[in-house]
């Protein structure tokens, strides 16, 4: 079972973050009480709609369809969602970039990349932060590899058909075979934004040994995660994570791996300060 999450929305709070964020494996275990479920005091506050949000529905999903992934309930919740005319921050015509739509680009650019280097998208959602990317790279160099292919075409569709005949991006379903395929590109660069958040912890070490299986020898993998003193609940599908929790499930896959942390902001936001991984080989 794959267990990658598509790119998600703004790490940051907002009020309609329990309704847009990408969902992941269904909670069963107690969380930390969100920010909005205290009141002024700080004593807890009682939310039926996030009581229901949080932890009913996903249940309730999972009895109602036994054998199916959190990749299902992630494309049905958002595909729904989009069905009905409501906007989506991270998928399709109305998704928004955090800060920048380069901010990917920005990032890589400060690692040294190249017009004809070759970048794997991990978790690509419909381009909105690869957008950048496939108009810096060289024909062919972009791999935007996501587990839902309706996202992977929200994302073609909104590509320019010039900008698509030029570049020619490689836009691919996460399965063992596209993974391989990714591979064999040699990719200079893995990255993955967005997605880290929605991932259950025990699926860790398999969200992180899918992209460390993409690295060659000199290959970077730069992945984003909200960084907690320890696991927090964010939102209804988020959770921020600490530095030694994702250390220790990267390690879990690879003992030798270098693993080094650098902010992407200087902001803190609630005891959150958003942070990315630079993983490379020995």
């Amino acid at each position: 079972m794959d267990t990658t999450l598509s790119e998600g929305p703004a790490e940051t709070d907002s009020a309609t973050e329990s309704e847009t964020a990408a969902p992941t494996a269904p909670a069963t275990a107690p969380a930390p009480v969100h920010p909005r479920m205290r009141d002024a005091s700080g004593r807890r506050r009682l939310s039926l709609n996030l009581i229901y949000g949080w932890y009913i529905r996903p249940v309730i999903w999972r009895l109602m369809n036994p054998g199916r992934t959190p990749e299902d309930y992630y494309a049905e919740t958002i595909n729904n969602r989009l069905r009905r005319g409501r906007k989506h921050p991270a998928i399709g015509g109305n998704a928004r970039a955090v800060r920048a739509p380069t901010e990917l680009l920005d990032i890589l650019l400060g690692y040294g990349l190249q017009p004809r280097h070759a970048v794997v998208d991990y978790g690509c959602g419909s381009f909105r932060l690869g957008k950048a990317l496939i108009e810096y790279l060289e024909p062919g160099r972009y791999w935007g590899l996501d587990p839902v292919d309706e996202f992977l075409q929200a994302g073609i569709q909104l590509l320019e058909p010039e900008l698509l005949a030029e570049k020619r991006p490689n836009p691919r379903l996460i399965t063992p075979e596209n993974l391989a395929e990714a591979r064999q590109a040699a990719p200079d660069f893995i990255i993955s934004w967005h997605v880290c958040s929605k991932v259950p912890a025990s699926r860790l070490p398999d969200y992180f040994g899918k992209i460390i299986a993409l690295m060659g020898p000199d290959s970077v993998a730069l992945v984003h995660f909200p960084e907690a003193a320890q696991r927090t609940r964010q939102s209804c599908f988020s959770w921020a994570q600490s530095r030694e929790g994702i250390a220790a499930a990267i390690h879990r896959v690879d003992p030798s791996l270098a693993v080094r942390f650098a902010p992407v902001t200087d902001q803190i936001n609630r005891g959150i300060r958003q942070t990315m991984v630079e993983i490379r080989r020995p």
